[in-house]
């Protein structure tokens, strides 16, 4: 029978007050088609809830484990030198707007001197 499978072994660090969820464990969820008008629409439509399932499991368990850790481990994550401004999702916007601007610059390459754009005019 299809079913939708997690397992996980945490390592926790020494020292914190451990939750209710075990360290290690390993969860399924059946997959079992009921009724629907067809047994593809019927598959998926169980498919989906064992997958929401198995996903507000998963976010029990370490919502949990995330809390009773909390600041335990930061010292493990290198951050790095990250000025204001210089994270991930500045260096990508970015990244992005130089590719913008490339493509900007190969369209106008495309266009003549009169301003006729070569690509519409069909040459």
């Amino acid at each position: 029978m299809a079913a939708v499978s997690f397992s996980y072994a945490l390592e926790p660090p020494a020292g914190i007050t451990a939750p209710a969820e075990p360290k290690a464990a390993k969860h399924s969820f059946p997959v079992v088609p009921g009724a629907g008008r067809s047994a593809t629409e019927a598959y998926y439509t169980a498919a989906s809830a064992a997958l929401k399932s198995a996903q507000a499991q998963a976010n029990e368990v370490f919502s949990a484990w995330k809390d009773a850790v909390g600041d335990a481990e930061k010292h493990k994550e290198n951050p790095g030198n990250v000025g204001k401004g210089q994270g991930k999702a500045s260096r990508m916007m970015a990244a992005n707007k130089a590719a913008e601007a490339a493509f900007d610059a190969q369209e106008e390459d495309e266009s003549d001197e009169d301003g006729v754009d070569l690509a519409e005019a069909g040459a």
